[in-house]
């Protein structure tokens, strides 16, 4: 089996789906992740903007995925893929969406993990243009030859992977070093007990990571139900992404383009 991650930043994995990955690279399955952007903006400090915290998060991505298994060479088992955009300015458009649909073909993936942009608990724009291309891009795939897709930060979840080692979580978010503390870390790990304990009325009691299994079906990703509705005004609202002045200084003041 092939399983790919699309992720938008360094820590999506760790921080909605490390159960998952850890079970599939225990299980032998070669995983991909491709990350959109690098996380250059994701700092609030602006001497570390740019290539500095870049240069950080790449390198706490590359022992994060450690954590998940490593190879003879001590290699991660995760095969990392620096897709080049920058964070904050990921665009959705006809480039991007050839770029990666090329890179995703190559791959060839029996399944497909990526942000869910119509149920989402994560309004960030970087999330939600990388949940709507990968959405269209296995779309656009003959259907024979489609793989599944499973989509997180779902607040309509339909799909449940059991959780065999909830520590895991906090293993590998732990290397992000530059965004937690220890503290933090204690604090993320009491709120996941508590969202994992309140989910088991949905997933069949018992502790599991949430994705909603994508049909293609029409209509499928409309907001029908009035609960639905109201979360995502709320997440529209609270987590559409950072505020204006987390922009600046500008890529090219940074040197990330030219």
């Amino acid at each position: 089996m092939r399983l790919l991650f699309v992720n938008a930043h360094p820590d999506d994995v760790e921080f909605t789906c490390a159960s998952t990955c850890q079970q599939a690279v225990a299980l032998g399955w070669d995983v991909y992740e491709i990350l959109m952007t690098s996380d250059e903006y994701g700092i609030d400090k602006d001497d570390f903007k740019g290539k500095r915290i870049k240069m950080i998060r790449k390198r706490e991505m590359f022992e994060a995925a450690k954590v998940y298994g490593i190879n003879s060479l001590g290699r991660p088992k995760i095969n990392l893929i620096w897709f080049g955009e920058i964070d904050g300015y990921l665009k959705f458009n006809r480039v991007i969406f050839l770029r990666l649909r090329k890179k995703i073909l190559k791959i060839n993936p029996d399944i497909v993990i990526s942000p869910d942009s119509f149920f989402s608990m994560d309004l960030h724009p970087d999330h939600k243009h990388t949940g709507w291309l990968t959405y269209l891009i296995i779309k656009s795939i003959e259907p024979s030859k489609r793989p599944v897709l499973l989509l997180y930060h779902s607040f309509n979840s339909n799909f449940y992977v059991p959780i065999k080692d909830i520590s895991i979580q906090i293993k590998a978010w732990s290397k992000h070093e530059s965004q937690t503390s220890p503290l933090l870390n204690k604090i993320l790990k009491l709120m996941r007990k508590i969202f994992y304990f309140l989910r088991k009325r949905k997933s069949g009691h018992i502790l599991a990571e949430g994705f909603r299994k994508v049909n293609f079906n029409k209509n499928e990703n409309q907001l029908k139900k009035l609960r639905h509705k109201i979360l995502y005004y709320i997440f529209a609202n609270m987590l559409n992404g950072p505020s204006k002045e987390h922009y600046y200084p500008t890529p090219k003041e940074l040197g990330l383009i030219f």
